[in-house]
């Protein structure tokens, strides 16, 4: 009996001690760094380099172009990704995320990171009536909502996002603030600053 007694009491210290060491502090939150665009406008002979995070290189370049085609004139509003970025996009157009819509490393499909996909919205001046513009696409009167983006830092990839508005009344895209934070640190939220 007494060694049961001895063999409850190493069992119920041993237990004690395990519950000590067992209880790790979680890791801090990897920190998202934030920066004002100024409210920078970008219309049609106005375009816009987007430097995300500070350093030398710029990460995105905002642009309205002309197309004309048997339609109309098309003035398009474009984000175009520079050398090592991308954008969350479908396979049409940049994605309009609102605040809380999160901002996957690995978007499911039909989601992706990409280059290409740069269309937001646009203006059509059509052929047969020019003074009777239309707006289409799915950034028409955006109030700030968010484009996915990712880019290089060295050799570490950021997740983040750009906050951005489409004034139709003014015929401009209003670019209004951007986050970012190592892709390690897993998936974002447009709008999050912690």
């Amino acid at each position: 009996m007494r060694n049961l007694i001895y063999l409850f009491a190493a069992c119920a210290l041993l237990a004690t001690a395990c519950k000590k060491n067992c209880h790790t502090t979680p890791a801090p939150k990897p920190v998202l760094e934030h920066r004002s665009l100024q409210d920078k406008e970008v219309s049609y002979l106005h375009p816009q380099f987007i430097n995300i995070d500070g350093d030398t290189t710029h990460d995105v370049y905002f642009v309205v172009a002309l197309v004309n085609d048997t339609e109309g004139v098309h003035a398009k509003f474009t984000v175009l990704s520079v050398k090592h970025a991308k954008l969350l996009s479908h396979p049409d157009s940049v994605i309009k995320l609102t605040k809380g819509d999160a901002i996957p490393v690995i978007p499911e499909h039909p989601r992706e990171w990409n280059g290409f996909d740069t269309y937001l919205c646009e203006i059509l001046l059509p052929a047969g009536n020019p003074a009777d513009t239309t707006w289409r696409g799915a950034w028409v009167a955006a109030n700030r909502k968010y484009i996915g983006v990712q880019f290089m830092k060295g050799t570490e990839p950021y997740l983040g996002w750009i906050s951005a508005s489409v004034d139709t009344a003014r015929d401009c895209m209003i670019l209004h603030e951007a986050a970012w934070r190592k892709a390690s640190a897993g998936n974002i939220h447009a709008g999050d600053l912690d």
